[in-house]
């Protein structure tokens, strides 16, 4: 199978190779019915012999594959959630939930394509593998949701479920780009933004927060196409996170598509949730980030050095209720270790595996999955990441007049906010 850019989406496309490889393998199984005769033909114990042998092995062959319609049935509950950090009942509306989804087209993307009804069967289909067997939605699934949760090189999540690394890396690819498809569905700010406010005010009573937001890097193989652009300021490969979260650490824009070498403020800046603040779509609802992002009417950064108490006592408010973004980070990675180590796969495919990610942790929200502190996370801990301040670049270079009237009025704005809420 190929993977084919058709309008901006990968496909997987039927070789000639394929089919090759196809026309063998039958000409082999022919052969050996063809050889299956000629023993027939071979008299006394040698012929019995040969014949219980072959029974031997079937026997022992039929009874998993016979069973794969039920393969949940192999995991014990807490099996389950370790290795693919849900449960059964969860797994099966995961399953369905994509299907019917993209069948429905609901997703804003999906009514863009055309093509897509077209193409449907080629996401989540009902594949052959070499070995003769159907290769189920349900299995892809599993297939992508061990990869998540462990982060394991695919063969050993190939051999877990008995699957060949080829069929591994169609199936983490197919869910993935269709979870992907469907992902606006479960990243979406609310229609009503005052929930967000009232919940982010419990936390430090800084008014008009509903998001905060700020970026993590995802680590990925060099890649063959632009290899310098992923290199980040820490020196590896890279693909900058930018996400904004609410005050129960579900995600509300995720933009996964950005090299490593990208600031967080320029990704905000030509971000499609950024045009939406700047214009005013949000009314006078802020977001709250670190120092690496410029301060704005709708991005509160904390004052740099503050001598004053209003502004002393707005930094920590300020620093409370921000923590939540660097908290779900946390919890993502710790609940998903794929994106705790290096992804071997090109930075398209990094993408759609990093916004499935994130629809899985809001639907794990959703479902109140528990998030078990026995799961391993290599390099850094969980607590150790949350709590471990990022450095912080401030935004340099020249500076346009707009922007510079936007910092002026941010910082009117945040004096204002401040000096009412925390005047003593």
């Amino acid at each position: 199978m190929l993977g084919v850019n058709w309008s901006g989406v990968d496909v997987f496309v039927y070789t000639m190779a394929d089919f090759c490889n196809d026309v063998i393998d039958e000409f082999l199984e022919d052969m050996g019915n063809l050889t299956d005769n000629f023993d027939d033909l071979s008299t006394g114990s040698d012929n019995e012999l040969r014949a219980e042998n072959r029974r031997a092995k079937k026997s022992r062959l039929i009874p998993f594959y016979r069973t794969r319609k039920d393969i949940l049935s192999y995991f014990s509950a807490d099996k389950l959630m370790t290795t693919f950090r849900f449960d059964r009942p969860s797994i099966e509306y995961i399953t369905g939930f994509i299907i019917q989804k993209l069948l429905q087209n609901e997703s804003p993307l999906i009514h863009e394509l055309s093509i897509f009804q077209h193409l449907l069967p080629i996401f989540l289909p009902r594949r052959k593998t070499k070995a003769r067997r159907n290769l189920l939605p349900l299995d892809m699934v599993l297939i992508a949701l061990q990869f998540y949760a462990t982060g394991t090189f695919q063969t050993v999540v190939g051999n877990v479920l008995r699957y060949s690394q080829a069929s591994v890396s169609r199936s983490i690819a197919a869910v993935s780009l269709s979870l992907s498809l469907i992902s606006a569905n479960h990243i979406r700010f609310p229609d009503n933004l005052n929930n967000l406010k009232r919940e982010y005010a419990e936390i430090a009573r800084l008014p008009g927060v509903i998001g905060s937001i700020d970026g993590t890097h995802i680590r990925i193989q060099r890649p063959i196409l632009y290899e310098k652009a992923y290199v980040n300021r820490k020196n590896y490969h890279s693909i900058n996170v930018q996400a904004i979260c609410d005050a129960g650490y579900k995600f509300l824009s995720v933009c996964g598509t950005k090299p490593g070498s990208c600031h967080d403020s320029s990704i905000f800046k030509g971000s499609a949730i950024g045009k939406k603040f700047e214009s005013g779509f949000f009314g006078t609802s802020i977001l709250l980030g670190d120092s690496g992002y410029s301060n704005t009417p709708f991005l509160f950064i904390p004052y740099n050095d503050p001598v004053e108490g209003y502004k002393i006592r707005f930094n920590r408010a300020h620093k409370s209720t921000r923590c939540t973004i660097e908290r779900s980070f946390g919890i993502l990675k710790k609940r998903f270790h794929v994106l705790h180590s290096e992804i071997r796969m090109s930075p398209t495919k990094v993408s759609w595996v990093i916004v499935a990610c994130c629809v899985l942790h809001n639907l794990a929200i959703d479902l109140k999955m528990p998030l078990d502190d026995n799961w391993a996370v290599d390099g850094d801990d969980f607590h150790q990441e949350e709590n471990m301040p990022e450095l912080e670049i401030r935004p340099t270079g020249t500076i346009t007049q707009k922007e510079a009237a936007l910092r002026r009025l941010g910082n009117t704005k945040r004096d204002r906010v401040a000096s009412k809420t925390f005047p003593r």
